[in-house]
């Protein structure tokens, strides 16, 4: 693929006029029925008259405004930074077979297709960003003009070195079912022929970008990613949808040598993010063709590389996705990452994967990793793939992990794993419905309720206030949880439904150390004589203000806390834990794995009469159950 870059002289002529326009920002318009930059100057939204030249009347495409650019053809845009651009409803080619491209347009030709597409956006300011909008997106966004990627541009829309810029009310995609490099040759792009087809790997691609927000965009059906982007810092995803694309939906690494890391707040709002790893067959959006890992697919919803930043997922749903749905195994720990009202499931790994200080609260969480046992192109190994585990943590030294107000149901090799740590690590569960099945892996046995991989294990963890069900050794768990069926409306995989029934255990029965002033639906709780465990508040019908997406600093005591409680860290971010109660410790102190292992006896497979040897599940289950004490 040749390497697109601007000519100095056109760098310096986008730079020079950004400045001018982002003081004298104007707002320009794209219609089907607009005319060439020679007939409209796209300051009007307006058909193009049939005849004149300049004339007040809108373009006819994107092109247009941000001409496709290479250093043999480059072409300055003809909009700058702060300027507005509005798309009309309809359809607009992106690619060579776009109206006049290949006249028009010096980067577009036959030889080198993928070079006909959008260049960065110009960028704005803070007080005055770029915006590219579909028409009424303002006001409700009713109609999503569609931009569709034709003859294999390596994206619709660029975000390269683009800051202070606004995306909003667009339908990305491209009209071909192909998935790129897909080791079914019937369902694999044509890349060797020209012409390619109606298809482009990317909807979006992004790198060394600031203050970006993406509002209402539907971005599916692409060959590879819906977005690819890396080294960001405070983007804002609103009512976007990520759906279909053939390798993955959000890939955060870009495979560069400078690293993929972010920082600033990364947040999402209202996000759907769906059957990545999966082909869309246009126009009828029928989803085939999914693939996984052991195929040479992809498939993760949201998966990122090595990366800081906060991390924030509100009221996000996560589903259907050939690996893992939400992948923050390698957040570097110096942020947060925050999961609040979400729902995940039918993922074909784990659910959710997070490291560093994390909280989640308020969410389902449906480990159905077998979802897509016997469809489309799945390998059987693909289904539960790194254990199923519902959520896999890894902790990192003095890293708080806090689960709270959950309802959780896995058929995984757990409902929830711990990796790595240090003594200092710590993980609360407060308040959650914790539900097993039969292990997809291994059906003799339940899912584990909770494991700690380290060997042997460490950090510090609180279980209490849950409702328990199911799971291995779930009889002798520790006290201060509710050990029954949670009667729940549905608690089969395929139909869950986390809603509590007339007589649930999980009624009124919270720990108040944690309490919240919402459920999953934005029902107001507490209702009735307390809190109820789980997700959802019983009969609440009140409507609140979402939870808060970030915590409150703790109150100062002038004395210190009592010696049955502790304080928490969370390696420099605020305590996960005071996020909805203000409170910075715990009434019951959490024991340390790792130093009860004195006690613990060796590993074997046998046992005598006189000594007897447990294996390092067991050893767990008792320190849980409270048969094995912290200290001897």
């Amino acid at each position: 693929m040749k390497v697109l870059h601007l000519s100095a002289a056109a760098m310096l002529a986008w730079g020079g006029f950004a400045a001018f326009n982002v003081a004298s920002a104007t707002t320009y318009y794209v219609r089907t029925d607009g005319g060439t930059a020679a007939q409209c100057n796209g300051t009007a939204d307006k058909a193009y008259p049939g005849s004149g030249t300049n004339m007040s009347c809108a373009w006819n495409h994107p092109f247009v405004a941000l001409p496709p650019s290479t250093s043999n053809h480059p072409m300055a845009p003809r909009i700058h930074g702060g300027d507005t651009l509005v798309i009309d409803a309809g359809s607009y080619e992106m690619g060579i077979g776009a109206k006049d491209a290949t006249k028009l347009y010096g980067a577009c030709t036959a030889s080198y297709p993928w070079d006909c597409e959008l260049p960065a956006i110009p960028s704005g300011t803070a007080s005055n960003p770029t915006r590219i909008v579909g028409a009424g997106w303002n006001t409700g966004c009713k109609v999503q003009p569609e931009l569709w990627g034709s003859d294999r541009p390596y994206h619709v829309m660029n975000l390269d070195n683009s800051s202070n810029v606004v995306v909003a009310c667009l339908n990305l995609t491209d009209h071909s079912a192909c998935i790129y490099n897909d080791t079914d040759v019937s369902l694999s792009c044509n890349k060797s022929t020209a012409p390619y087809g109606p298809w482009a790997p990317l909807g979006i691609h992004a790198q060394d970008s600031n203050n970006v927000t993406l509002q209402d965009l539907r971005i599916h059906g692409f060959a590879s990613t819906g977005i690819q982007a890396g080294r960001l810092s405070n983007w804002t995803l609103t009512r976007v949808q990520i759906i279909a694309n053939g390798r993955s939906g959000w890939n955060g690494d870009l495979g560069s040598t400078q690293g993929s890391s972010n920082s600033g707040n990364m947040t999402f709002n209202n996000v759907e993010v769906a059957w990545s790893g999966c082909a869309e067959k246009y126009p009828y959006s029928t989803i085939y063709g999914c693939w996984g890992q052991i195929e040479g697919g992809y498939g993760d919803g949201i998966g990122t590389a090595a990366t800081g930043g906060n991390w924030t997922y509100n009221q996000v749903d996560i589903h259907d996705n050939t690996q893992d749905g939400l992948d923050m195994r390698y957040a570097n720990g110096t942020g947060k990452v925050t999961v609040l009202r979400s729902h995940f499931y039918n993922n074909a790994g784990n659910q959710v994967k997070i490291k560093g200080p994390a909280l989640i609260q308020n969410s389902v969480i449906v480990g159905y990793c077998s979802a897509f046992n016997g469809k489309y192109d799945m390998s059987n190994g693909d289904n539960c793939r790194a254990n199923g585990t519902a959520v896999l943590l890894v902790s990192t030294p003095g890293a708080l992990a806090s689960l709270s107000y959950n309802t959780i149901i896995s058929q995984g090799d757990c409902v929830i794993t711990n990796q790595e740590g240090s003594s200092a690590s710590e993980m609360d569960l407060y308040n959650n419905v914790l539900i097993g099945q039969p292990s997809y892996r291994s059906p003799d046995q339940k899912a584990c309720l909770y494991w700690w991989d380290q060997n042997p294990p460490t950090g510090k963890v609180a279980v209490k206030g849950n409702v328990i069900w199911n799971t291995r050794f779930y009889t002798s768990y520790p006290a201060g949880n509710t050990l029954a069926d949670p009667k729940l409306k549905s608690e089969t995989l395929a139909s869950f439904d986390p809603t509590p029934l007339a007589g649930s255990p999980a009624i009124d029965k919270a720990n108040t150390v944690l309490t919240v002033k919402s459920d999953y639906a934005g029902y107001a709780r507490p209702v009735g004589a307390g809190y109820d465990i789980g997700s959802r508040e019983f009969g609440s019908t009140q409507l609140v203000s979402p939870p808060p997406t970030s915590p409150t600093p703790p109150p100062t005591s002038p004395t210190p806390p009592p010696t049955t409680t502790r304080t928490y860290t969370t390696g420099g971010a605020l305590p996960a834990r005071l996020i909805g109660s203000g409170t910075s410790s715990a009434s019951e102190p959490a024991r340390s794995v790792s130093s009860q292992q004195a006690s613990v006896q060796k590993v074997s497979s046998t046992a005598t009469s006189t000594q007897q040897k447990v294996s390092w599940t067991e050893a767990i289950r008792r320190w849980l159950s409270g048969e094995e004490t912290a200290s001897r």
